[in-house]
């Protein structure tokens, strides 16, 4: 390296795609786990990486998902864009980015597009229609108001009688409060025991500490989501969820994980530098 500086040559800059390939592969993550955070296809990602510009839609768009990628791998964009190749030597970068768009709508028949706007919204307007209909006739109907008026004629012809009983009743039990155990007797089978006393699942905790960038997804026993994303150099994440957990960590490396307050050793599930594990 000296001999070169003082030679006063300097290392050939690597090109766009071979920078994006090394990071990601130097971070452990998939193109599909790149094209999921990019919103992008993995063959758009594929194309990014081995610079096939032809299956791209142009340098605007192309510089755009090159910029967001760089970013995603915590890459200098601007460092990455300017190693692009020149639009004269890669002719497909210089195609308008509304070529396409303007020979697909000429394609397309007016009346195509004009008959989806109709069914699109009849159907559903139907529907609500159908639905609105049977609620008016089960609220309307006649049956429904029948048992409401019986019920609300049933306390009058029964009120004196269960009057005279209540207050038959009440007085003994009133006398004999202090040494009663029926009241007692008839609370307790009403007593259920509480959900949280039959719920087994205990929460457990987790602790990842990451010495470089990594990408790591953790989820639970109930598949909840507890991390999913690229942690920086430095960072520590504690989480807590149902066992057993499923972890996938990639650049396993740089990574440490504590489980229960003990270490994990990540070497045993480690394959090409990402670990695939389950916490019990």
């Amino acid at each position: 390296m000296n001999t070169e500086v003082a030679r006063g040559e300097s290392p050939l800059p690597r090109t766009a795609g071979a920078q994006l390939t090394a990071a990601r592969e130097a971070a452990g993550l998939s193109i599909d786990a790149v094209a999921q955070q990019l919103k992008l296809a993995p063959r758009q990602v594929r194309a990014l990486e081995e610079e096939d510009y032809t299956h791209l839609p142009g340098r605007t768009f192309v510089r755009g998902f090159v910029r967001n990628y760089a970013r995603l791998l915590h890459l200098d964009a601007e460092a990455v864009l300017g190693a692009l190749p020149a639009g004269a030597a890669v002719p497909a970068l210089e195609v308008p980015e509304l070529q396409q768009t303007a020979q697909t709508m000429g394609e397309l028949p007016v009346t195509d597009h004009s008959r989806p706007t109709w069914t699109r919204w009849a159907i559903p307007l139907t529907l609500a229609a159908i639905v609105a209909a049977a609620a008016a006739y089960e609220w309307l109907r006649p049956g429904r108001d029948a048992p409401a008026v019986a019920r609300k004629e049933a306390p009058p012809a029964v009120e004196q009688p269960a009057r005279t009983e209540q207050s038959s009743v009440l007085l003994p039990n009133t006398l004999a409060a202090p040494t009663s155990s029926p009241p007692t007797a008839s609370t307790a089978p009403d007593s259920p025991p509480p959900p949280a006393a039959a719920a087994g699942a205990v929460e457990q905790a987790v602790v990842i500490s990451f010495r470089d960038n990594a990408w790591t997804e953790v989820r639970d026993q109930t598949g909840r989501v507890l991390l999913s994303r690229m942690n920086p150099a430095g960072s520590v994440q504690t989480l807590s969820g149902v066992p057993p957990l499923d972890v996938v960590i990639g650049n396993a490396a740089e990574v440490s994980v504590s489980y229960r307050g003990e270490p994990v050793d990540l070497a045993p599930y480690t394959r090409q530098n990402v670990a695939r594990l389950t916490l019990p």
